[in-house]
This record gives structure tokens, C-alpha cells and sequence, in this order.
């Protein structure tokens, strides 16, 4: 299976309205509008503990670490803590099943905090939280009407560190259902990446040379790192000037950027 999509990535911040200032203010992202289920989970939300960007449950999700959640909802894995992302498949339970079947522990949340989603969690072989999502049922009507297109948010990749590139090739391969992964290099870095609706999952071997060997203050070799589009990076170029925020040139159309929770995220230029 390679019918795939980036859902969302997921964003640890103690200070959550500082962070959603941050991508409001100075990315130039619109806040959105969460659509919850009937019954959900005990989600802890509240304005300072979740802001989020995008439409349909689509997008960025920017939340504050809770360590009782495991414990709040039953699971093995913790979401609020240290960021994840999340794969949008066709048939989450084959995929648990392959999980499973391979002595991998699954938490499975069912339906629990968006509205027809049916949620899975997992460690990746380098204990990455992995979220693997089926779209169970349409959005109720009533709530789509309320989501602001204006707000959606262009997602293009998602890259996690992979200790053993092998094992997480064949973890995402096999396993996750992504098809055949292409290794490449970039700049200078052993990655994976695989590709999916309109979106990329980069795996990358962490190098502490990398940031050094290609002249940039931000490494996104060692940590979880995001990209998402914008329609004028020149005037998010200016918006980070004017407020003394350093950023790394990638390349002339994507530059890196740490929010004030330090997660970095890349953004690119439309164009």
C-alpha cells in the first residue's frame, strides 16, 4: 500500500499561546477549528493547552505536555509529549495487525479526540511516536460549514531521525504499508524518503557535522522537523528580521526556523 497522507504533525509547547502566536504572527498561519467527536477521551483541552491550524483536524497541532495522558486514557503511548506526526491509511487495522504480529505494542484509541477518525500509536524502530490514522466517517455537515479555508495548512514533509536506517526503511516499509522507500542523500546526510499524497516522510541518520558542513545555524538531522508551504516567504524573511529571530537559508526558497518551543520547522515558498 502507498495511498497515503500526512494528517498532521503534532507540536509539544509549554507556552501554547506563545507558539500559536508565533505561527500566527510571524509564519502568517490562521488558527482553525478542532471538531471533536461525540464521546472523546480525556483530551485536557483548553486555549492554553492546545492551538490549532489547519482544517478538518488537518494540520498543526500544537499542544502542551501532559504526563498523566497515558495514564487519563489508558494508553501505552504518550502524544502530548516530545511531538509525532500522524499518516492518514486506508485500513488502519491492517496495519495494526502487522504491528502486532511483528511484537510491536499498538496503542489503539479508537475514535477518541477528532470526529471520525480512528486513531493507532506506535513507537518507530528509533521510539519515534508514530500515529497512524482512518478516516472512519464524513465530518458532520454543521461543522464543516464552520472551518475557514483560508486556514488550511500546506504540509510537504516530515523528517524523523532513524538510528539504524535499515530498520526504520523496512519499519515504514513493511510494516507501516508505505510502499518502497528511495535512500538518497541530502546534503551530505543518509536519508529514506517516502512519498505520498502530495507530501514526503524523510527518515534521516542523525550527523552532528551536518549543520557546520553546510553553513546553517539549525541542524534538522537530530531532531523531528517539519516543512510546510506559504505563499510569501519573502515576507516571513522580513517578519523574522524585524523581530530578531535567526533562521538558516536552506536554500533560496526554504529556510529553517526553531518556534519558541524549539521544534523546527522548515517553510518554503509556494513559488
Amino acid at each position: 500500500m502507498s495511498d497515503w497522507f500526512l494528517h498532521h504533525v503534532n507540536m509539544p509547547a509549554h507556552d501554547v499561546r506563545q507558539t500559536a502566536r508565533f505561527l500566527g504572527e510571524v509564519i502568517g498561519l490562521k488558527e482553525g477549528i478542532w471538531i471533536y467527536p461525540d464521546r472523546q477521551g480525556e483530551l485536557h483541552h483548553d486555549e492554553q493547552s492546545i492551538a490549532y491550524f489547519g482544517t478538518g483536524n488537518q494540520g498543526i497541532h500544537v499542544v502542551r505536555p501532559i504526563t498523566t495522558f497515558t495514564r487519563d486514557n489508558g494508553f501505552l503511548h504518550n502524544p502530548t509529549i516530545g511531538g509525532h506526526f500522524a499518516l492518514g491509511v486506508e485500513d488502519v487495522a491492517a496495519v495494526k495487525s502487522r504491528l502486532e504480529n511483528a511484537g510491536v505494542a499498538v496503542t489503539d484509541a479508537g475514535i477518541y479526540a477528532m470526529s471520525g477518525v480512528h486513531q493507532i500509536y506506535c513507537y518507530d524502530p528509533s521510539f519515534n511516536v508514530i500515529e497512524i490514522n482512518e478516516m472512519r466517517a464524513p465530518l458532520p455537515a454543521g461543522q464543516l460549514e464552520k472551518q475557514d479555508k483560508s486556514a488550511d495548512v500546506a504540509l510537504h514533509t516530515v523528517s524523523i531521525p532513524a538510528h539504524d536506517l535499515a530498520a526504520s526503511v523496512a519499519f515504514f516499509r513493511d510494516l507501516i504499508g508505505l510502499g518502497d522507500g528511495n535512500i538518497v542523500s541530502n546534503a551530505g546526510s543518509s536519508c529514506a524518503e517516502f512519498s505520498g499524497a502530495d507530501a514526503c516522510l524523510r527518515l534521516t541518520q542523525p550527523s552532528a557535522t551536518f549543520a557546520g558542513d553546510n553553513d546553517l545555524l539549525h541542524n534538522p538531522t537530530t531532531t523531528p522537523c517539519f516543512s510546510i508551504t506559504v505563499a510569501d516567504l519573502a515576507a516571513v524573511r522580513e517578519r523574522m528580521a524585524s523581530q530578531d529571530i535567526e533562521f538558516s537559508d536552506l536554500t533560496p526558497g526554504e529556510l529553517l526556523v526553531f518556534c519558541p518551543s524549539l521544534r523546527l520547522i522548515a517553510v518554503r515558498d509556494a513559488a
